[in-house]
């Protein structure tokens, strides 16, 4: 299709001298994602970054040669033809150039978009005892720090955080994108994230992507066997930037609440240990305290509210990061983005603080959320 396009607009666009170089540069593109599953070193990265813009081009130009298809269709049965008679050249050309400029500057803005970070704010009511009256959250997900997030989106990332002053701050999970090797300057963003300041400090639970495991397409495979709970330089990482990660472990803070951090269902350590479950979870707990989940992936929510659980926070979904995909995610998960109150709980889902796969944002945001929960009653 590209290829005839082309030769619509000169003839020595449909020559062999053009028509081979171009289908060569057109299948390293599109071996791109499958190159970056497997390659490792120096190559890894700007192999990946190729990849991912590819992957988000391509889909936008698959969906827009769709909706023109569909137009011409529409058309052809308006005016009594045939369903497969041929676009003249000049309709061939117009039509082309609509799909190829549409695919540019849609792909242009998400790249663009994708760079920006905003702030979300929540206001949460729990009604339980607690020496607090209220309590301020930082919550941010899905980092994915590697090949497509740095230290230059990680720098807007704790301007926010540090920006709403809070009393706690919370990971959920997917801090990296699988490959360490992949995080450009390790040491300074350690030393970012370690200079941020809370009242309860800094807490992280694990997601699926961190965990050492290819990508194809952005997409996890099992390389055998049970995954890892993190690299242990992704674990020395967090403990040197004073993050500290809860793997189905609960804490008592200011003897005021409970924080709960999950181990992500695709995080599993060598000896083959799976999660608890939310009964097991909360049991033994004083659940006329607050009890605040930190789990990645939005799972479980019915079953976390019967066993008394207050407010769970999570990532994962990236509330489908672009567009179609935001309203697929809503089919998949009772709360794929935003405040949602599952009996007398409240779910959180943020569409993340950074991208995954396609390095791209289209109808969907990266942000950072701030949420106030205020006990009703107070010791």
């Amino acid at each position: 299709r590209m290829l005839r396009w082309f030769s619509t607009l000169h003839s020595f666009l449909g020559n062999v001298w053009f028509v081979i170089p171009f289908l060569t540069c057109y299948a390293v593109l599109a071996l791109t994602p499958l190159s970056a599953a497997f390659i490792r070193g120096r190559l890894a990265v700007p192999v990946k970054r190729i990849s991912n813009y590819w992957l988000g081009t391509l889909m936008y130009l698959l969906l827009y040669l769709l909706l023109a298809d569909l137009g011409r269709i529409l058309l052809c049965i308006f005016q009594g033809r045939s369903l497969f008679s041929q676009l003249g050249t000049d309709n061939y050309r117009i039509l082309g150039g609509i799909v190829f400029g549409a695919t540019l500057l849609t792909s242009f803005y998400g790249i663009f978009h994708a760079a920006h970070v905003k702030k979300t704010c929540y206001q949460v009511t729990v009604p339980k005892s607690c020496p607090l009256s209220s309590l301020k959250i930082a919550l941010a997900a899905d980092l994915h720090l590697g090949s497509g997030v740095g230290l230059t989106h990680m720098k807007k990332i704790t301007k926010i955080i540090r920006d709403i002053q809070p009393d706690l701050i919370l990971f959920a999970g997917d801090i990296f994108d699988n490959d360490f090797d992949a995080i450009d300057n390790p040491q300074s963003l350690s030393a970012l994230l370690a200079d941020l300041k809370s009242t309860y400090g800094s807490y992280a639970c694990w997601g699926n992507h961190d965990i050492s495991e290819r990508i194809l397409a952005g997409f996890t495979f099992s390389s055998g066997g049970s995954p890892v709970s993190g690299d242990p330089r992704m674990k020395q990482f967090l403990k040197n930037s004073r993050i500290r990660v809860l793997e189905d472990e609960t804490l008592l803070i200011d003897s005021a609440f409970y924080l709960t951090g999950r181990l992500d269902a695709s995080c599993k350590e060598k000896s083959g240990t799976v999660r608890l479950a939310p009964l097991e979870l909360t049991s033994g707990l004083d659940l006329s305290r607050p009890v605040l989940i930190l789990d990645h992936q939005p799972s479980q929510l019915k079953e976390l509210a019967q066993a008394g659980v207050d407010l769970t926070l999570s990532g994962h979904t990236h509330d489908g990061q672009l567009f179609p995909g935001n309203l697929t995610t809503r089919i998949g998960w009772m709360n794929s983005c935003g405040k949602l109150t599952v009996d007398s709980m409240i779910s959180i889902v943020t569409s993340g603080a950074g991208i995954w796969g396609p390095a791209m944002r289209i109808g969907t945001d990266n942000e950072v959320v701030e949420i106030t929960v205020n006990f009703t009653k107070t010791r």
